[in-house]
């Protein structure tokens, strides 16, 4: 007997009784479309996280600062500690670190500095953060001046006060004006505008608008805003991401040994954090909708044995003359089991078509203003809200369509082997 034959019967078993079929088609359905939405609606949350970790350098990369608060001993207490980082230390990890790249010291200031340019009547004002930094955060960044230029070794020399604005900061002191030339004040601090940065954007997990900060050089920032030597933070990057636990682990055994064992800083891996939390968000997804799913295969499963045994019954006199005609056991077994698999894929294809519906309705609706701004906060983003992407993974599209014919394998088999041990009299008697 031929597969198409009984493929064909199975469609047509399907539209004849199509009431009866989209009732017990439900459960696979819903099954199907609750896996590949989920999918598609985490897939797009960790979208979302990578482009915000890149925003920072990169799950590649881990920060070491000073905090006021360290953990000894399983608790929390106040950072007492003489030791800081000195550039020293950034030659120091360059040198002896073999999985490390390259090492951004930074004097950072996120937010709240005042920030003036002009004078009397045309004099401007906005609040801003500023970051006294060397020439290697443009490449561990990958973040380049858009007009002008970026902080250069020269500067160390020379003390200089070279400024490069974020394009909010260019917005609100300039407007439509050229900056490049200008002076402005940091604090009272003046500073030479010698370069404007690329559009960076907002950290949608931090709150952090990266475009609203004044880059200055690592050495004018001490001179004129520490008073000293100290580097508060680095951030270090790892040759790769499968590398970044090897770097931490060499870069902390090097500053123990360079501070006396004393641990004065905290090490943070934005990448590994943030991707931890897309993990369990995912993981909590899986758990909610996986049983779901599971309660309706399984419901959809019996919904198929059940129409398949009332098709047998419905049959039996079909299957007799089959059998009668010449018909092997193995051919009625095959015939029933590629039907009930037909019903499956079936309802495969329209849950399917219901969950990538459903993704991609779910990612419209979360990208509104309006709904994204009550949903960020609820999922710890601080951020202006971002576009939310929709993505079908191709090896889960695959694999809910393999279960689909899976379950019309198993749960068809009972029905099939029943119609198969019809014998041809008892078939043929049957009314």
């Amino acid at each position: 007997m031929r597969s198409i034959e009984s493929i064909t019967q199975g469609l047509r078993a399907i539209f004849e009784n199509k009431l009866r079929s989209s009732l017990t088609l439900l459960g696979i359905m819903i099954g199907v479309a609750a896996v590949l939405a989920m999918v598609s609606i985490s897939d797009g949350a960790r979208a979302i996280i990578v482009e915000d970790i890149e925003r920072f350098g990169g799950s590649a990369q881990f920060m070491m600062f000073r905090t006021g608060m360290i953990q000894k001993n399983g608790r929390w207490v106040r950072n007492n500690s003489p030791e800081y980082f000195v550039y020293d230390d950034v030659l120091a990890i360059e040198r002896e670190c073999p999985s490390v790249e390259l090492v951004i010291p930074r004097i950072p200031q996120w937010w709240g500095t005042r920030i003036t340019t002009g004078e009397g009547a045309n004099a401007r004002e906005t609040r801003a953060g500023y970051q006294g930094v060397t020439p290697a955060m443009m490449e561990g960044m990958e973040w380049y001046p858009e007009v002008g230029r970026f902080v250069e070794e020269s500067d160390e020399v020379d003390w200089n006060r070279a400024a490069i604005l974020g394009q909010t900061v260019v917005i609100e002191l300039f407007g439509s004006e050229d900056p490049i030339g200008a002076e402005i004040r940091v604090n009272d601090e003046r500073f030479d505008v010698v370069g404007t940065m690329e559009h960076r954007g907002k950290s949608i997990q931090y709150g952090w608008d990266l475009d609203n900060t004044v880059i200055m050089p690592m050495w004018t920032a001490q001179q004129r805003f520490n008073g000293s030597d100290e580097i508060r933070m680095l951030a270090v990057q790892a040759n790769s991401t499968d590398q970044l636990l090897g770097a931490m682990g060499e870069v902390e055994s090097l500053m123990d040994r360079r501070h006396n064992g004393d641990k004065f800083y905290r090490t943070w891996s934005p990448g590994t954090s943030n991707l931890e939390f897309v993990e369990k968000l995912r993981l909590t997804l899986t758990w909610v909708l996986g049983i779901i799913a599971g309660f309706s295969l399984f419901i959809g499963g019996v919904g198929i044995m059940n129409i398949m045994l009332v098709s047998v019954t419905e049959r039996t006199r079909e299957i007799g003359l089959r059998k009668a005609l010449g018909g092997r056991r193995a051919d009625i077994l095959i015939q029933f089991l590629i039907e009930a698999a037909s019903l499956c894929v079936v309802g495969g294809v329209f849950g399917l078509v219901l969950g990538i519906g459903f993704g991609w309705s779910v990612a419209k609706v979360i990208s509104t203003p309006q709904v994204g701004g009550f949903i960020g906060p609820l999922m710890g983003l601080r951020g202006d809200w971002v576009a939310w992407p929709f993505s079908v993974s191709a090896p889960w599209v695959v694999a809910s369509m393999l279960v689909s014919v899976a379950i019309g394998v198993f749960f068809g088999l009972y029905p099939a082997w029943k119609a198969a041990r019809l014998t041809p009299v008892d078939a043929l008697r049957h009314q």
